[in-house]
């Protein structure tokens, strides 16, 4: 492929100083206001965040009847999440823990709890009907994430794995990587690669394991091949993924990608048997093609910043009822400082020191701010020092919600006594005038994640 022209430097914006500030209000705020109130529990709460791919993707909140959603909506424990006959959708936690839901599944979240530090303690999901694709991410120990059906759980530890549960509540596990514990009335142990399956009945009975079966229903085979594609040579934490509706010979879907430039996008677009074309246009108007056999890779190197437009296009044997395409697009980032605005893209990288050094409050002192290493759907933001003679602790952590961003308070502690999470939300709002839940950056953000310990958003102009 042909190297995209010369580009002129990114512009700086002025609004990289309050968005700063904004992120260290959220570990500095609270400290000490409500060191007086020494209940608190060792646990938060978690609420995950909803993307629906295709509609409709149904929630109801708390047993409660089940009403229409949206992309960005949060899903709390005892909220359930069904899709109808066409809906497809996921839902991700902050340590980027995701769960995606084909068509007709039905799931409850049962529980979702994060450490004090940030980190995922425990989470639950019942899976009442219909197929699910999770991919945990690795769990610190003592950690747990399970997956219930009728009459077994499937227990694991930082893996990828599939559910499906039939109507009849026999219970189908496939492992594609790491471990897991498939507990009925009996116990099988699952490793994997390669990838491994067991079944359990409807009474919780569960057989041996063995290879993965073929499925010809299983909608979820093009979407693990070409999520494989684009993570190899990208940046963790850069990938966007879309589900199309059922495509026919000589229809175009149209999706765009965010990027801010410096090296390269790579998509790759799986689906299951027929012949599908992908093209990608870069900012510049340069068209880069790809066809043949499922998953197709496009890579764009020396890709300039802007709005990219992927287009997936029918070409032949696809049929009356059409196939659903799944693409998949990640790119390569610095994980440095950094604050571009260029073509309508927008990155905004944040190291430590750039938010320990953009703080001026009165009566701080002794402060210091860390940044977890590496997350793939939002970041954990630590910070410590003294407020008017007092010492404290507080741990956030960073998400994207629905184009904005979400700041989850973990814990804090002043005097070495534990601060409640909720009051450190309410503190923060106060004093930063807007809602902690929905804080508007100035643009659209699509990926918010941490790499080497630097907060990464990226984002658009609408």
């Amino acid at each position: 492929m042909s190297a995209v022209a010369a580009r002129t430097p990114p512009r700086r914006r002025g609004g990289r100083r309050l968005l700063i500030a904004l992120l260290l209000l959220i570990v500095i705020v609270g400290a000490g206001i409500f060191w007086v109130n020494r209940s608190a529990q060792a646990a938060v709460n978690v609420s995950a965040t909803l993307a629906v791919y295709q509609p409709t993707a149904s929630v109801a909140r708390n047993g409660g009847a089940y009403a229409p959603s949206t992309s960005g909506a949060q899903v709390q424990a005892g909220d359930s999440v069904k899709t109808d006959t066409k809906g497809r959708a996921s839902i991700e936690l902050p340590d980027g823990t995701l769960t995606r839901l084909a068509s007709q599944t039905e799931i409850t979240l049962n529980a979702s709890h994060f450490t004090k530090s940030g980190t995922l303690l425990d989470a639950k999901i019942t899976q009442k009907i219909g197929r699910t694709l999770v991919s945990v991410q690795h769990l610190v120990s003592g950690a747990t994430f399970q997956v219930a059906g009728q009459s077994a759980v499937a227990s694991v530890r930082g893996t990828k794995f599939e559910v499906f549960v039939k109507p009849d509540g026999t219970m189908i596990v496939k492992l594609f990587d790491g471990e897991l514990d498939f507990v009925g009335k009996n116990t099988v142990h699952l490793k994997g690669p390669p990838g491994v399956q067991a079944t359990a009945d409807p009474q919780g009975n569960i057989g041996s394991a063995g290879p993965i079966q073929p499925d010809p229903d299983d909608p979820f085979g093009p979407a693990l091949a070409a999520s494989a594609q684009v993570a190899v040579g990208t940046t963790l934490g850069t990938e966007q993924d879309y589900v199309g509706a059922p495509l026919h010979n000589g229809e175009q879907q149209q999706y765009t990608y965010g990027y801010a430039g410096g090296s390269l996008v790579k998509a790759a677009l799986g689906y299951p048997g027929s012949a599908m074309q992908l093209k990608v246009q870069a900012p510049d108007g340069q068209i880069y093609a790809g066809s043949g056999h499922s998953p197709i890779v496009v890579v764009v190197n020396n890709a300039p910043a802007g709005i990219y437009k992927l287009f997936v296009v029918g070409v032949s044997g696809l049929g009356t009822v059409g196939e659903e395409p799944f693409l998949a697009v990640a790119s390569v980032e610095q994980c440095v400082s950094s604050d571009i605005d260029q073509n309508l893209a927008v990155r905004r990288g944040y190291t430590a020191k750039d938010l320990a050094a953009a703080v001026q409050v009165s009566g701080l002192s002794n402060l210091s701010v860390s940044i977890a290493p590496n997350s793939p759907a939002g970041a954990i933001v630590t910070g410590t020092g003294t407020y008017n003679g007092v010492g404290w602790t507080g741990s956030v952590l960073l998400v994207p919600h629905g184009g904005t961003i979400e700041i989850m308070a973990v814990g804090g502690t002043v005097f070495g006594v534990s601060v409640p999470a909720q009051q450190i939300v309410q503190q923060i709002g106060s004093a930063i005038g807007q809602d902690p839940t929905n804080l508007n950056p100035g643009f659209f953000v699509d990926r918010l994640f941490a790499c080497s310990s630097v907060v990464m958003i990226d984002g658009h102009h609408t």
